[in-house]
This record gives structure tokens, C-alpha cells and sequence, in this order.
């Protein structure tokens, strides 16, 4: 403090600045820390959905490439000869 009171300011210490500051941050950071992450469900459903995107990718890739899929949709859309009845010339 000032002991001739003339109305002038200490200037501030710069350590008890530093303190202060250094208290402040830390009790913000328990504060967050004990709150609940807002976001928290949203994070869960984006893994849960990314799993099975690529879950799904991966059964695709299995049933076209490993267990003859592909084969099977070759087999259906080749043209087949189909019996139609002779013309008669008159």
C-alpha cells in the first residue's frame, strides 16, 4: 500500500497478477472437467454409425467378391433364348 496517502495507486504486483490468473484458469478448467461434454451422445451416434458404414462395406465387399455375388448378377442378366412359336407362312 501507498503509506503517505496521497491518492496515488500502487502499481500491482505482477506475481499476485500471475497468481490470480493461474487460480482462475484452474478453477474454469475443474469446472469443465466436472460438466458433462454436451456433444457426448452426438460423438457416441457418429461412431456407432461410422461402424456400420464400414461394417456394411465390409459385407458388401464379402458377398460380391468372396462368395460369387457377382456371378449370380451375371447369371440373372444374360439374355436366354426363349422358345417363341414359329410363323406360319400362308
Amino acid at each position: 500500500m501507498n503509506p503517505h496517502g496521497n491518492g496515488k495507486n500502487e502499481p500491482p504486483d505482477p506475481d499476485q497478477l500471475l497468481r490470480l490468473i493461474d487460480l482462475e484458469l484452474a478453477q474454469k478448467r475443474a469446472a469443465r472437467l466436472r460438466a458433462p461434454s454436451p456433444y457426448r451422445g452426438f460423438r457416441m451416434a457418429s461412431f456407432i454409425f461410422l461402424f456400420a458404414v464400414i461394417l456394411g462395406a465390409v459385407l458388401a465387399f464379402y458377398y460380391v467378391f468372396v462368395s460369387g455375388g457377382l456371378e449370380n448378377v451375371r447369371g440373372r442378366n444374360e439374355s436366354r433364348p426363349t422358345a417363341t412359336p414359329g410363323s406360319r407362312a400362308p
